[in-house]
């Protein structure tokens, strides 16, 4: 290869790496020649055609066909450079802007014989300078729009505070803000010059009753104090103020968020734009709610645990007491002590009982029941238990919705809230429980539902009502208003950690002086009941007969439990863990029945009866436990009993029998079904 042949070499690679198409128009024969870049920028395949004039017209867009054929034949006629700019359409659609850059040169007579030159797609450029006229035109609009503001702006500067108010006002009535403009005078007052309508309402004022009064005597004095104060800070060093204010202007206590921002200008000597003030009473309450969750919680699992402890203990005294029982029948003082030990012990039950239920840890027996038909069923014991001096009314709603929710508890509640009304009207006043059902999506109701249909029972007083203070803590264990001696300070809690299993809620409603209503939304039943299949009953052998496995952590628990059984002549065997159950039954141990407690540390009773389970499906299971914890301490699977704690030879009795097949649980019995369908 020459070194001639290497530039040519070299120019092209150069002209392709461009984008730089070549032609040449022979203007004697009328031949056309084109480089591949050319075709390609005409969107053309090299091997689609021969280069010609019409396959050149054929490729250049509809409208710009005239003025192509008329500037080729205009370029023709005279030599000299040229250039053309057209629009081609590419196969596929696309339209695509080319520049023909070239010159006309002559033969030796003078005439036009060859013009020649180069292409380059231009369309990027194009669709650049597209793109920059349009921005000229927002430009020049928005700069149009500009201007006229700026006219606006200086026709209202023009006319000071007075025009000024008509265009400002525009903006104050569509804010859901408290926007208000004062004029801090020379002599240090602060009159009010605008405000819009959300002030108003919250003032519970006309515009024309506020404007050209001064702060203290629209707040009075003595709630202006703090604003007064703020608001000369806010003048002397003209940094933005702000703090949050409660208010009682028109209608109940509202918690605001305030602002103070100086206009940076004087005017005929007085400074001036803005006090802001949003109302945050909602989003306050929103986080008083979490926050009262989240200290509710701690002290649930504080109370849970002590509950679960204090079990345990009960567990043995009352077991104790009981064994003793039989053996003290003859002596009569001494059965006299027993029996205050064992009204103590079973007063100590109740108190871990309304712990649990506080904290969420009590096992419940949701069911499918008639609020209006527990309601109507307690209205004997509610009024022997409130006395003559209180009336107690109903106001029941008609076709009331099912609710699923445990009958017992839920009667506990209504007795503790109505005890609760009675203390609060010492003088007597009217007690009064509604029903009402609450749709999802239609009737207003409380975020945490989840949008789910449910019933409220409200209970309402005509008491002494609570301040803000009683009222945030009225639901915290042992928090009580009344003399000590009166109350534990832990029926309210009940009733809320009640509700609150429940998968529903509580609020309460009071003023001082105004009585007290309190709320309980609670969850519709679904249209199918939920039932529990009863075991067969499975013959075993007789008592003496009987194999049992006590499986338990706590020694004197543990020790109790195995004495009232060998009291009612079972066979018994004991481990301190699960580990060790497992490893008696590995070594070849079979019991008719394991009593197992659900929380041990190491490998739990749930978790030990699981693995149990993989190898021996059939072993019989009874559960014992001082809670149920929702969140995970429930068998889940099976059809197992549990025996609550603490629990007395009877509860045990039953247990072991409906466990075993060889008979039903008494009404009165502490025992309950445990299946995943109501865990």
């Amino acid at each position: 290869m020459t070194g001639l042949d290497r530039t040519v070499r070299k120019a092209d690679l150069a002209l392709h790496a461009g984008g730089i198409g070549t032609w040449e128009w022979n203007l004697v024969s009328g031949s056309l020649e084109w480089s591949a870049q050319t075709a390609l920028n005409l969107g053309i395949a090299p091997i689609d055609a021969l280069p010609s004039l019409d396959r050149l017209l054929a490729v250049t867009h509809v409208d710009d066909r005239p003025n192509v054929a008329g500037a080729l034949a205009g370029f023709s006629e005279q030599p000299g450079p040229m250039r053309l700019e057209l629009r081609t359409v590419w196969p596929n659609g696309e339209v695509h802007w080319i520049v023909f850059l070239g010159a006309v040169t002559t033969d030796p007579d003078g005439r036009p014989a060859v013009m020649r030159g180069i292409t380059i797609d231009s369309t990027r450029r194009r669709l650049v300078e597209q793109a920059n006229e349009v921005a000229l035109r927002e430009s020049e609009a928005r700069l149009r729009e500009l201007n006229e503001v700026l006219e606006r702006l200086a026709d209202t500067r023009a006319r000071q505070l007075d025009a000024s108010r008509a265009q400002m006002q525009v903006v104050f009535d569509v804010s859901p803000d408290w926007l208000t403009l004062f004029r801090a005078t020379s002599d240090g007052r602060f009159i009010y010059e605008d405000l819009n309508r959300a002030t108003e309402l919250a003032y519970g004022l006309s515009r024309d009753k506020v404007i050209g009064r001064p702060l203290e005597e629209i707040l009075g004095h003595d709630a202006a104090q703090i604003p007064l104060a703020h608001m000369r800070e806010c003048i002397r060093s003209g940094l933005n103020q702000r703090y949050l204010a409660r208010r009682i202007l028109s209608g109940p206590p509202r918690t605001i968020d305030v602002m103070f921002a100086r206009v940076p200008e004087k005017y005929d000597g007085d400074f001036f734009i803005v006090a802001t003030a949003r109302d945050i009473t909602e989003r306050e309450a929103i986080e008083q709610q979490l926050l009262q969750a989240q200290k509710m919680e701690s002290v649930g699992q504080l109370t849970g645990g002590v509950a679960h402890d204090f079990n345990n203990l009960l567990t043995t005294i009352i077991g104790n007491l009981e064994l003793l029982g039989p053996r003290l029948a003859t002596d009569l003082r001494g059965a006299s002590y027993l029996s205050a030990a064992q009204r103590a012990a079973e007063n100590g039950a109740k108190l871990t009982a309304q712990l649990l239920a506080f904290s969420r840890r009590q096992h419940l027996e949701p069911r499918t029941i008639d609020l209006n038909a527990i309601i109507g069923g307690m209205r004997e014991i509610l009024a022997r238990t409130i006395g003559t001096s209180v009336e107690v009314v109903t106001d029941l709603t008609d076709d009331l919705w099912p609710a699923l929710v445990d009958p017992t508890q839920i009667e506990v509640a209504l007795l503790n809230l109505a005890i609760n009304s009675r203390d609060a009207m010492p003088a007597g006043g009217t007690l009064s429980i509604e029903t009402a059902n609450l749709r999802a999506g239609v009737d207003p109701m409380p975020a945490e539902l989840n949008k789910a249909d449910c019933i409220r029972v409200s209970v309402r007083d005509t008491g002494t009502g609570m301040t803000e203070d009683v009222l945030h803590s009225a639901v915290e264990p042992f928090f009580t208003t009344k003399d000590v001696g009166k109350g534990s300070g832990l029926g309210l809690s009940q009733v809320y950690g009640m509700v609150r299993q429940s998968n529903g809620c509580l609020q309460i409603d009071s003023t001082v002086g105004g009585g007290t209503a309190i709320h309980l939304y609670l969850p519709r039943a679904p249209d199918f009941s939920v039932t529990l299949d009863a075991d067969p009953v499975r013959p075993v052998a007789e008592r003496n007969n009987t194999r049992l496995l006590v499986v338990d952590d706590d020694p004197e628990v543990r020790e109790i439990t195995v004495q009232m059984l060998r009291e009612m002549d079972y066979g018994v065997a004991e481990v301190e863990s699960g580990q060790g159950a497992l490893d008696a039954l590995a070594q070849g141990d079979r019991y008719d029945l394991i009593v197992i407690d659900v929380a041990m540390p190491g490998i739990s009773g749930i978790e030990t009866v699981a693995r149990i389970r993989q190898n021996w499906p059939s072993q019989r299971i009874l559960y014992v436990s001082g809670y149920v914890d929702s969140a995970g301490s429930a068998p889940q699977t099976g059809d197992d009993l549990l025996v609550k704690k603490p629990f007395r030879l009877a509860d045990l009795g039953d247990g072991i029998r409906r466990a075993l097949g060889t008979g039903l649980l008494s009404p009165e019995a502490n025992v309950v079904p445990l299946h995943p369908r109501v865990v």
